[in-house]
């Protein structure tokens, strides 16, 4: 199966919990994937927390020298890329982040990448989460928070990710809360019917267990795509 990129509406749309799914679910079925973060902000004592989530998720036990190729990027200030990255007196090099993933797809099948925030995040120097997504040219995953305002947050990304000729392989509509059912069922059909993309998986609200089944569901789409 082809490698894909993980993007969101927000921050907290829930992009690491489907990630995570995502792997787990790949390796249930027998396909080695293996999760990547390009950058991530809010790392104390250098530990990238997504990726670990990820990886212990998954029962994945990797080297440090692995790990660091997988999320290579990682600043202790949790906050957008470009500030944190100002904020250590370096800067993001987007080629650099794109030939890493590259390199590492060379050596494994199915890598599942993570952004970092929305996909307008800037990095600096004028670039953006949308302009690594552009470069990297993998088919990208929306992971949406299933709430109010959800609509025009996805209308929005799937606009900007469609001017910008970056393949959309599907949505993902997650609920972060516990949802209203009538405006969490309009959300899907109507960001299916005013974006014409396909929802391919709807993650239930479920804080005590671990909704792995949906995710089974949602990689034999993938394994379509």
């Amino acid at each position: 199966m082809k490698s894909f990129f993980i993007t969101g509406t927000d921050t907290d749309a829930g992009k690491t919990f489907v990630t995570a799914g995502i792997i787990k679910a790949l390796r249930d079925s027998g396909i080695e994937a293996i999760p990547a973060k390009p950058v991530q902000s809010g790392c104390i004592n250098n530990i990238a927390s997504d990726l670990e989530y990820v990886l212990n998720l998954s029962d994945l036990n990797l080297s440090d020298s692995i790990k660091e190729k997988l999320c290579p990027i990682r600043f202790e200030p949790a906050c957008s890329p470009h500030l944190a990255a100002k904020l250590a007196n370096t800067s993001i090099e987007v080629e650099k982040m794109v030939a890493n993933l590259n390199e590492l797809k060379s050596k494994y099948k199915t890598i599942i990448a993570e952004g970092a925030g929305g996909i307008l995040v800037p990095l600096g120097n004028y670039t953006t989460m949308l302009d690594f997504i552009k470069k990297l040219n993998w088919s990208v995953i929306l992971v949406v928070a299933n709430k109010l305002g959800a609509i025009n947050h996805a209308l929005l990304s799937i606009s900007a990710l469609r001017n910008a000729d970056i393949e959309i392989a599907g949505v993902i509509v997650n609920h972060t809360t516990q949802p209203d059912k009538l405006i969490g069922q309009n959300n899907i059909f109507t960001i299916e019917q005013y974006g014409k993309v396909q929802v391919i998986g709807e993650i239930p609200y479920s804080p005590s267990i671990f909704p792995i089944e949906n995710f089974h569901k949602i990689i034999e789409i993938m394994k379509e795509i």
